[in-house]
């Protein structure tokens, strides 16, 4: 599990260390960078995203840079715009939602490992701690399970324009919204000449527990409205 800090209540933040070295923190990076592709297969709220990319001559990879914009609707049903406004290659991406900042940074522990680290910054944003410790966790699994393939998805699509997407999925059957993989099942709709990637426990676990955390986070919030109503009634 990835170790993780509370810090003031504005802010949160986890670790993973990831072995394998430079490939380890290459993958770490991209993973973090093409959020439209891996934020599906490691978050703990999946997200069906498009993907606007930054000026030309700013991506560190086909159109992902400052200013790459990811947009898709949030776990609550509302609309939701993130953009990158900091990138350092294979080291740091900042990126804004509503005013609030998520950081990935990626560097090599003398061990050979990568340490990958992500951290919210915002209002309020320390109540996600235990959010973010889980979320780096399935981060770094799904690293350790799919680095070649991580890997040869970012060779294959700099090397060559990515091939029409197909119009139904070949794995699940659903009808293609126009992105390169599944909006359902992350299968990619190249054609088959994609790499496959595998799904790991941990995201189904981060997804339960993040659901059993906002089920407590809800009957906590009604327990204490209660108590306020009961309370502004008392002392009427």
């Amino acid at each position: 599990m990835g170790t993780c800090s509370s810090g003031p209540d504005d802010h949160a933040e986890a670790e993973m260390m990831v072995p394998g070295g430079a490939d380890a923190q290459r993958a770490c990076f991209l993973l973090c960078l093409k959020v439209d592709l891996y934020q599906p297969k490691y978050a703990n709220h999946p997200m069906v995203l498009t993907m606007t990319p930054c000026p030309t001559g700013a991506g560190f990879v086909e159109g992902y840079g400052v200013g790459t914009v990811f947009e898709g609707t949030n776990a609550g049903g509302q609309p939701e715009r993130t953009t990158i406004t900091e990138l350092v290659p294979l080291e740091k991406i900042v990126m804004e939602t509503r005013g609030i900042f998520t950081t990935f940074s990626t560097s090599l522990d003398p061990s050979g490992a990568c340490k990958l680290q992500f951290a919210y910054d915002g209002e309020g944003m320390g109540v996600f701690t235990r959010h973010v410790a889980m979320q780096v966790n399935t981060m770094g699994a799904f690293v350790k399970a799919n680095m070649r393939a991580i890997l040869d998805e970012a060779s294959s699509t700099a090397s060559s324009a990515p091939p029409p997407a197909s119009n139904f999925c070949g794995k699940c059957g659903a009808q293609n919204s126009g992105t390169a993989f599944c909006p359902k099942c992350g299968a990619p709709l190249s054609g088959g000449g994609g790499p496959a990637f595998v799904e790991v426990a941990e995201h189904k676990q981060g997804q339960q527990a993040a659901q059993n955390f906002y089920q407590e986070s809800v009957a906590t919030a009604a327990v204490q409205a209660t108590s306020n109503h009961r309370n502004y009634h008392h002392n009427r």
